[in-house]
């Protein structure tokens, strides 16, 4: 079976609890920091397990799901949080997904599949804020204030590295207790 093509039941019932998961989770534990409305999310551990755990479509629909819901209960703009935040979140999590879901995992696949779709991510989101800034003000702003290229790279760099070391510090031990006790 290609887990990328066909999801049963088990796979959008982990992909709902997860991303409900990944919302709540993320919402309690941003503490009101942001970077051009972008938040501090240590939260990528959730849908970064589920990705190794279940597979590209698990863990990058699981993501999609928490962060359109964080997204709305935070600035409240589902079409930004479309375009920008369920994009790179599910780009980014099927890419560890698919690099290290499943009987791939290995730490060192992990290592680079999470540095991989971090990187992606974080460049969809530094992109997509850069469009959206020329026309729409960022969340957290009341006027428009389009954002430069090297703001745009500056966003993707800040919030790839508040994120990084928490998925490669927590996810590998978390994956392996989980594997070990036979999920």
């Amino acid at each position: 079976m290609d887990r990328a093509s066909e999801m049963n039941l088990r796979d959008i019932a982990i992909s709902a609890v997860g991303g409900a998961l990944y919302a709540l989770v993320g919402y309690v534990s941003w503490l009101g920091l942001t970077f051009y409305g972008v938040r501090f999310w240590p939260s990528v551990v959730i849908p970064a397990t589920i990705s190794c755990l279940y597979g590209a479509s698990v863990g990058g629909l699981s993501a999609a799901i928490g962060i359109f819901i964080s997204d709305i209960a935070t600035h409240g703009n589902a079409i930004l949080s479309l375009t920008v935040g369920v994009t790179s979140n599910f780009t980014c999590f099927y890419i560890i997904g698919k690099l290290a879901g499943g009987n791939k995992y290995s730490v060192r696949r992990y290592l680079v599949a999470s540095t991989l779709g971090l990187t992606v991510g974080h460049l969809i989101i530094g992109i997509g804020l850069l469009l959206w800034s020329q026309y729409f003000p960022l969340p957290f702003q009341e006027s428009l204030t389009p954002l430069s290229i090297a703001a745009a790279l500056t966003i993707s760099f800040v919030t790839f590295a508040w994120e990084l070391p928490f998925a490669l510090i927590l996810v590998p031990p978390i994956v392996h207790a989980v594997k070990r006790a036979g999920r």
